[in-house]
């Protein structure tokens, strides 16, 4: 079976950052997949996201990106990686990093500052309602907000894995 490109990013050499994961075509359409990354890969100072912070996170973005003026109708997906580093946001369109960077920057910030009841938080509307953290949601998304919004410490390419030396 032929290694999918989401396997084939050196992960020892991400960071934390907005990058572009890939861009594909559907009929007419383009649809752009950013990589959130919220934590970076096996920082012994910077443990993975909890999975009360990641269902936190997950249920306030949701939210906010659908309902954000400029873009909620071209909003396709919301969701955490498996690895809980961070997420992917699906969008409609051929969109780069410095166009999405505004609505990154005002879902972080909207969730780092969120007071209230976390909306879908109930047996009726959530699967597992019970494992969310608002708490730690808000302490990550602070400290993502403030990645991205420091331009030294965001880029948007991927690091290419090191050439591997043939004999």
């Amino acid at each position: 079976m032929e290694k999918i490109d989401s396997f084939k990013i050196d992960h020892l050499r991400l960071k934390q950052g907005l990058y572009i994961s890939r861009i594909d075509k559907v009929g007419y359409e383009y649809l752009t997949t950013f990589d959130i990354r919220m934590k970076k890969p096996y920082d012994v100072d910077d443990s993975v996201m909890t999975t009360g912070s990641i269902h936190a996170i997950e249920h306030l973005g949701s939210m906010f990106l659908r309902n954000d003026e400029l873009w909620k109708n071209k909003i396709i997906y919301f969701g955490p990686m498996g690895c809980r580093t961070g997420f992917y946001l699906i969008v409609e369109g051929n969109v780069d990093t410095e166009t999405i960077l505004p609505l990154i920057e005002r879902t972080f910030d909207y969730i780092a500052e969120y007071e209230g009841e976390i909306p879908g938080c109930s047996p009726k509307e959530c699967g597992n309602y019970i494992d969310m953290d608002l708490n730690e949601a808000k302490r990550d998304a602070a400290i993502y907000y403030n990645v991205i919004i420091d331009g030294k410490k965001y880029n948007f390419n991927y690091p290419k894995p090191k050439e591997s030396k043939k004999n």
